[in-house]
């Protein structure tokens, strides 16, 4: 945060201030689809069960008189007042918060990676006239140093999500294929479910999908924007360069062409490629349950 800060606060040129305005502002975007779509699902888990409308298709025995948003064990009655209202009250924030802070952590990853890609595109900018530059020596080194203040900006993100996205991707493989069990074995059945039920499902199952895909688009822009450094640095005229800062310049190219992502676990890169196979597994996953249950 304090490297986001300092960058904003520096001098720059109103192109340089466009560019990262331009990428905050896809950031934001993505901010406020989330939140819609978390609002749309707090609204069936809360809102609904106020008016008597459960979302739950398979009610058991922890069922109260009228339903809750969470469905949980009471050690108390709750079927009286003011038990009951005070009872939904505490869960519908609680959901809430929550909802909030899971979205969160979405949200902050977007914010860091788009402000580091808007970072790597005024650098991209340096480096595509280094040689129209009087001082270029200057300029490279700056380049230089804002280059390797990313990576390490990179690698800070890296090792702060990398587990969780671990167990994130897991998370959602198994709820994606379960969900979409649920959904082909209501359709099989035959079962009459509302509109609102249908909604609900839809909006959980895309819930699921666009955080998934959220997450491997933004670790595959990350990987491109890096690796336009690699190609700006090389499709420069260095060649008219003074030797020695020809040979500077190559130091930035071959960290450049080293591949730049985020991983999973550090086990896979997060990218579309990763993407696709979760979703072939939890398709597989899907047609492995609708085929013993048949």
């Amino acid at each position: 945060m304090n490297m986001i800060a300092k960058d904003w606060i520096k001098l720059k040129s109103d192109q340089e201030r466009s560019l990262m305005i331009r990428r905050a502002q896809t950031g934001r975007i993505i901010i406020i689809c989330s939140y819609c779509v978390m609002g749309l699902a707090c609204f069936f888990v809360t809102v609904l069960p106020a008016f008597g409308i459960s979302m739950r298709l398979t009610p058991n025995i922890t069922d109260p008189g009228r339903p809750l948003p969470v469905q949980t064990h009471y050690i108390y009655d709750i079927t009286k007042r003011p038990q009951y209202e005070l009872t939904f009250i505490n869960q519908a924030i609680s959901v809430a918060i929550a909802m909030t802070a899971y979205t969160a952590i979405d949200n902050f990853l977007s914010l860091l990676v788009f402000h580091i890609c808007g970072q790597l595109d005024i650098l991209k900018k340096y480096l595509q006239y280094l040689d129209k530059n009087i001082n270029y020596h200057e300029v490279l080194k700056c380049c230089i140093v804002k280059h390797i203040r990313l990576l390490r900006a990179i690698d800070v993100i890296e090792d702060t999500y990398s587990t969780i996205l671990l167990c994130l991707f897991a998370y959602f493989t198994v709820t994606f294929a379960f969900y979409g069990f649920r959904m082909i074995s209501l359709f099989d059945e035959g079962n009459d479910m509302s509109f609102a039920h249908i909604i609900y499902f839809v909006s959980i199952v895309f819930n699921i999908f666009a955080s998934m895909g959220l997450y491997c688009v933004l670790g595959e822009i990350l990987m491109s924007q890096c690796n336009e450094i690699y190609y700006a640095a090389f499709n420069n005229k260095w060649y008219t360069l003074n030797r020695k800062i020809a040979e500077d310049l190559l130091f930035l190219m071959t960290r450049g062409s080293k591949p730049i992502y985020l991983t999973v676990g550090k086990i896979s890169p997060v990218t579309m490629a990763t993407f696709c196979s979760l979703l072939k597994t939890s398709v597989g996953y899907i047609s492995v349950l609708h085929t013993t249950k048949s």
